[in-house]
């Protein structure tokens, strides 16, 4: 499998440096327009006529993905928030590859969708899902900052970052395609939400949602809520216990949303329970080096800190996409677990919402019931037949406070 479209931001991704309007044509015998000042300096690199001093340059590996791209019949975009579309495009005319045939071009002129503006990258890709027709999961981006990975939470397109300004690598665009191909995989048919529709359909706890978010789940799409507290990265948060949901129910409703808002416990299912027991999950231990500060950090680090989760995550053994599992200290004061003990949580990440998840709305008298029945999950129990990787700081946590696991 290949994507229908392969996305490449430009600045720090497909060549090193920055174009930048603000700092180029500005020496002796500057042109203007500013894109007039850039000219060839060899096969890799263009520079600055009026301050040779500011340079940009291909990634060694670009021609070579360029190619492959194209051999796989993948139509190619620019996605950019550089402020100067002319620049970027005159850089990227002197940029020569080889086509799928061999054919010495432009880069720019193997470019099908030329998104170079200051905006969101989700504009940029609502615009060519527009053109296109392609439907989100069948595109990637490839991508230096992982602020643009917002494009993975609000639309379920696939994300690649490339980090420490090493560009696009052969081996970073692989990557990329893997992870592209495992979203792929776990993607099951969205039928509605009646359980009935999903005869292979597996139960997997409770959350207290928001409105907005329960009609979006409801449509077969993820959460795009950014305002409530999230330590392990915006993502839907599910107890196995269903007295927490409705006790965090309450708790988004006065803390996040308001008083006024309209919150609802609903069951969580995944469509199939073959896929879900396929997935790779991992349990993570209780570390602050780990979590994401969503109240006090800016959308940057906040960001990175997903990507740096991910990266430690796969040093575990386990790659995206992946459910994360984790114990969340007690509340105390009204908190319905007592004794100051720990408790469970399941964070679903967005690709695998909109590929995976329905839901299930409870009245008050159906919480209340599922409460009574005392029948809870209790996710500790279920490392094996859920195929849950627990690493050895995860089992080191667990006796450090002398919990009972399986």
């Amino acid at each position: 499998m290949y994507p229908k479209l392969v996305a490449l931001d430009t600045d720090w991704t497909l060549f090193w440096g920055w174009l930048d309007q603000k700092t180029w044509g500005k020496g002796r015998g500057a042109y203007s327009p500013v894109e007039d000042n850039i000219v060839k300096a060899n096969y890799w690199e263009v520079q600055d006529q009026s301050n040779p001093k500011n340079k940009c340059g291909m990634y060694a590996d670009v021609p070579r993905i360029i190619q492959d791209i194209l051999k796989n019949g993948a139509q190619i975009a620019i996605v950019s928030r550089n402020t100067s579309k002319a620049m970027c495009d005159r850089a990227l005319w002197y940029m020569k590859v080889n086509d799928e045939h061999g054919n010495e071009k432009s880069i720019i002129d193997l470019v099908k969708y030329d998104e170079v503006y200051n905006s969101d990258k989700t504009v940029h890709f609502a615009a060519i899902k527009g053109w296109s027709g392609f439907d989100y999961s069948d595109m990637i981006l490839y991508d230096d900052e992982a602020i643009n990975n917002t494009v993975e939470m609000m639309l379920g397109v696939t994300f690649q970052v490339s980090r420490d300004q090493k560009g696009l690598t052969w081996d970073n665009y692989q990557e990329g395609l893997a992870m592209w191909r495992r979203n792929k995989e776990i993607m099951s048919p969205y039928l509605g939400n009646n359980p009935a529709s999903y005869p292979k359909r597996k139960f997997l706890g409770y959350s207290g949602m928001d409105l907005g978010t329960i009609e979006l789940l409801e449509k077969g799409g993820g959460r795009h809520d950014r305002k409530e507290a999230a330590r392990w990265g915006y993502a839907m948060y599910v107890a196995d216990d269903p007295r927490i949901a409705k006790y965090f129910n309450e708790w988004i409703k006065g803390n996040a949303f308001g008083q006024q808002a309209t919150t609802i416990v609903c069951k969580i299912w995944a469509r199939d329970g073959d896929i879900f027991t396929n997935l790779p999950k991992i349990w993570v231990p209780d570390q602050l080096a780990l979590q994401t500060n969503v109240q006090r950090w800016d959308e940057f680090k906040i960001a990175w800190s997903q990507e740096d989760r991910d990266r430690k995550v796969a040093q575990w053994g386990v790659k995206k996409p992946y459910i994360l599992f984790a114990r969340h200290p007690n509340m105390g004061g009204s908190f319905p677990i007592k004794n100051n003990l720990r408790w469970n949580e399941m964070v679903v990440y967005g690709q695998i919402q909109e590929s995976l998840i329905f839901i299930e709305r409870l009245s008050d008298q159906q919480l209340n019931t599922e409460i009574n029945a005392g029948n809870y999950l209790h996710y500790e129990r279920m490392f094996s037949a859920w195929n849950i990787t627990v690493p050895q700081e995860a089992r080191n946590d667990f006796r450090a406070h002398r919990e009972n696991f399986n």
